[in-house]
């Protein structure tokens, strides 16, 4: 019998529904331990952050920020064979101010061999995409590359 491959699109769902019933452990489990979490500039938490721990330090700087919080995966969106974009409708209100949000933002998931080796945060789903064929383009050009090498 031989085991099943799940896409990374189903890696992905299966990240989030381990976030979501609060699973660190699986979610730990499902990341290369260097991965690479990045939120890009105007967000509450812009940088680059590395490793579980970044992914921890980051995540409370992010839920800090709210009161209430919540994300819904709208479609999952392979790109290339190793890039997954997430648009997530988040809804929240904020800790300190009150402000409501309503908004999608757009993730970008990378996996390699199983495990998420990027989680990038962009301020919506067309930044998202155009950052993910961006990362598709280079992972092909060093494919192609690789494949001319003597």
């Amino acid at each position: 019998m031989s085991a099943v491959t799940k896409s990374n699109a189903e890696l992905t769902a299966d990240a989030f529904a381990a976030d979501a019933r609060g699973d660190q452990e699986a979610l730990r489990e499902m990341m290369d331990p260097e991965i690479e979490v990045y939120a890009e500039p105007g967000m509450i938490n812009a940088g680059r952050y590395w490793g579980w721990e970044g992914f921890m330090q980051w995540r409370r700087q992010w839920d800090e920020a709210w009161a209430e919080i919540s994300y819904q995966p709208l479609e999952l969106i392979e790109v290339g064979d190793s890039v997954v974009v997430a648009p997530t409708r988040v809804v929240g209100k904020g800790a300190e101010s009150g402000v409501e949000i309503d908004r999608v933002f757009g993730y970008l998931y990378e996996l390699r061999e199983g495990k998420g080796i990027r989680f990038h945060t962009y301020g919506s789903k067309a930044r998202a995409l155009e950052a993910a064929a961006e990362l598709a383009a280079r992972r092909a050009d060093r494919a192609t590359f690789r494949q001319r090498a003597p």
